[in-house]
């Protein structure tokens, strides 16, 4: 039975201490006044870890979202490609795509492993994903850092976008001068202006796309112990019908349906290399 979703909604803004007040007045004349109290320990780091950490539990937060990179190639353009972004529906799809995937992947490890699902509605929090670590720790906007660490689990796994070469995924079209970045499309058309020995011009190339990164947390010190990035792609077959716009013959479902046979492939391969032991 699958486990259920826990969905944290942030606070698009955090509440800030306010500093304590002192009840007496200016120092005393001719003393030199007292440099001011340092911060409390607990606003300068996360409060120590002393909750009990199961080794067979891991939290699992994914931070996709629903933006859809769109990267286009024209005969007029050559190899310089052209960026657009197109949202997935229904919202939050793609990460419950990421969360079940895992969910599968660490109970397939061991009959005694289970996983505890996040994601988080207020995505625009978490800014750059590669700006998470701060020398290979984990840092996480608003309560989410603390509601991953009560869970109990010894390890998060994280999944965010990552930033990758097209050339790292075998279906990509070669002389991309683009770089990959999450879950995504390319419309190739320059093969369109190619013309074969019936006379007839060479066919659009449709990719789907994924470009995420899969991070391993140490919940005891929110520290960095393994990471592996995924690129993968796949091509879509393109009919001579719907050469002039592959992207509009196919349907929303039909895209959030390829980019979820991407993440089911291959997520599930990087998982048992980084929980194996």
């Amino acid at each position: 039975m699958k486990r259920f979703l826990i969905a944290l909604l942030l606070a698009p803004a955090l509440a800030m201490a306010q500093p304590g007040g002192g009840a007496g007045g200016p120092p005393p004349r001719g003393k030199p006044s007292a440099p001011p109290p340092a911060p409390a320990a607990a606003e300068q780091a996360p409060a120590e870890d002393t909750a009990p950490r199961d080794p067979n539990k891991f939290a699992a937060l994914s931070l996709l979202g629903d933006s859809v990179q769109l990267l286009s190639l024209t005969p007029a353009r050559g190899d310089t490609v052209q960026t657009g972004e197109w949202r997935a529906t229904p919202s939050g799809r793609l990460d419950d795509a990421v969360l079940q995937t895992l969910n599968e992947a660490i109970k397939a490890t061991g009959e005694q492993r289970e996983a505890k699902l996040y994601t988080s509605s207020t995505r625009s929090l978490f800014g750059d994903p590669a700006n998470l670590f701060v020398d290979g720790k984990l840092t996480l906007p608003g309560n989410l850092s603390a509601a991953v660490r009560q869970s109990g689990a010894k390890h998060l796994l994280l999944i965010t976008r990552s930033r990758q070469e097209p050339a790292l995924a075998a279906a990509m079209p070669a002389r991309m001068l683009a770089t990959l970045e999450g879950p995504g499309f390319v419309l190739d058309q320059r093969p369109s202006a190619q013309i074969g020995f019936d006379g007839q011009a060479g066919l659009p190339v449709f990719v789907p796309y994924v470009s995420i990164r899969v991070a391993l947390v140490d919940l005891s010190d929110l520290r960095l112990r393994r990471e592996q990035s995924i690129a993968v792609a796949s091509r879509l077959p393109v009919e001579r019908a719907s050469a002039d716009n592959p992207w509009i013959a196919t349907t929303a479902e039909q895209r959030v349906k390829a980019l979820e046979a991407l993440i089911e492939a291959e997520l599930p391969k990087a998982v048992k290399g980084l929980v194996a032991n």
